[in-house]
């Protein structure tokens, strides 16, 4: 073993160092420790909520939106052209306008959705009431999301008014275009679309807005993750009148929040580990006081002051890194056991910590990236590498005449 990695060793580990400074040492790793433990915990569990939040919404809203597409039986066309040149992908001609949706007591804003088949991922949403297929069964049915429907007050089988933003001429003068739908079901994404989703058919809806042709066609994919550059290649195919979106560009501003927060939380809890890794500059800095003589004789019996330097780098390192250990372990046992945690706690003290009547999730969903893992990692080492270099530069200066100030009579 090199003589720097022995002195770094002893330094670290060896009980004839007075207890004080062994405490601090071990109080330096700890909080290295809990620091990067921590900050495992909470990137995953923000991983985890990113995960679910993208899963739901994508389970309500088109991966790709082609808009201006032309008639019926172009949209139709392109519809099969599109699954004919991606196999994974389902696309249908949609028609869709805001609305206020009224009960009897209540009023709420939409987005009134018609489609002329159900979307091909229905099977990953909740159905709270009713039958998504008798939309199509019969005219003038429309299925809410359940946080609408809510709102309303309504349930299956009740009746609400759709206000579409147009004009009719009556012999009374202009009047708000309206009609009376019956609600078919009421469906839960577990999202914020809970609270504007509005489905009915194709037929109904163009029968409300007088609409001659579609909007446009909606593609949902089996993949998600591959809708911006399909969609690049659907825009390189398409008019210049169309426009051609993906779930990203819709739901932008929310995704970049979600990431800006994301951000935010890590830089914060990386105050812990800068504290924990300053907390070695305390370390280092008594075992230089505490080591002055033994450091001289080293000097005088040969070692350069760069590899006295070198010893005591090791020596925070060792010290770092044992924190550093024992923090990823415990933070990736904890991360991967969180459920099981919280069901623990919520057994014991019977307070549950997300209510799915008040929350859209139930729980604390998990999800352990290794980029952020090595990041945490990678950072929480280098930065008590650099909270070393000050104390291992004093201890590198320390004189050899300091070997004989205990000699003196």
């Amino acid at each position: 073993m090199p003589i720097e990695f022995d002195i770094a060793r002893r330094l670290s580990f060896s009980s004839e160092q007075r207890s004080f400074t062994r405490w601090v040492a071990i109080l330096s790793a700890t909080g290295m420790a809990i620091g990067v433990a921590s900050l495992i915990v909470v990137m995953s569990v923000m991983n985890g909520l990113a995960g679910e939040l993208t899963g739901r919404l994508l389970s309500a809203v088109p991966h790709i939106t082609i808009l201006s597409t032309g008639s019926l039986s172009e949209s139709k066309a392109l519809s099969g052209k599109v699954e004919k040149d991606w196999p994974s992908a389902v696309a249908s001609p949609f028609l869709t306008s805001q609305a206020m949706l009224r009960s009897p007591f209540y009023s709420a804003g939409a987005e009134l959705t018609g489609y002329i088949s159900l979307p091909s991922d229905t099977a990953s949403l909740q159905i709270i009431e009713g039958d998504l297929s008798s939309l199509f069964m019969s005219r003038y049915q429309v299925a809410l999301g359940q946080s609408l429907a809510q709102q309303l007050g309504v349930s299956v089988t009740d009746q609400v008014d759709v206000v579409l933003p147009q004009l009719s001429v009556t012999p009374l003068g202009l009047v708000p275009r309206y009609r009376r739908l019956t609600v078919s079901a009421i469906i839960s994404v577990g999202a914020s679309p809970d609270s504007t989703l509005a489905w009915t058919s194709y037929e109904t809806m163009q029968k409300l807005a007088r609409a001659a042709q579609p909007d446009g066609v909606q593609i949902r994919l089996a993949d998600p993750s591959s809708a911006g550059w399909l969609a690049e290649a659907l825009q390189k195919q398409s008019s210049a009148q169309s426009k051609v979106t993906t779930w990203a560009d819709t739901n932008r501003s929310l995704f970049s929040a979600i990431r800006m927060e994301k951000i935010l939380v890590s830089v914060l809890l990386s105050a812990l580990v800068g504290v924990a890794a300053f907390s070695v500059v305390s370390s280092l800095t008594m075992s230089v006081s505490e080591k002055r003589s033994d450091i001289a004789a080293l000097r005088v019996l040969g070692l350069t002051p760069a590899r006295v330097m070198l010893s005591f780098l090791l020596h925070g390192l060792l010290l770092a890194i044992l924190g550093v250990f024992v923090g990823t372990i415990l933070g990736l046992l904890i991360a991967m056991n969180l459920e099981v945690i919280m069901n623990m706690i919520a057994s014991v003290s019977g307070w549950t910590l997300f209510d799915p009547e008040v929350y859209y999730i139930g729980g604390l969903p998990s999800k352990i990236l290794a980029t952020d893992v090595f990041s945490i990692v990678f950072g929480a080492v280098s930065l008590s590498l650099f909270a070393a270099t000050y104390p291992a530069i004093r201890a590198s200066r320390i004189a050899p005449v300091t070997a004989l100030e205990g000699l003196r009579i």
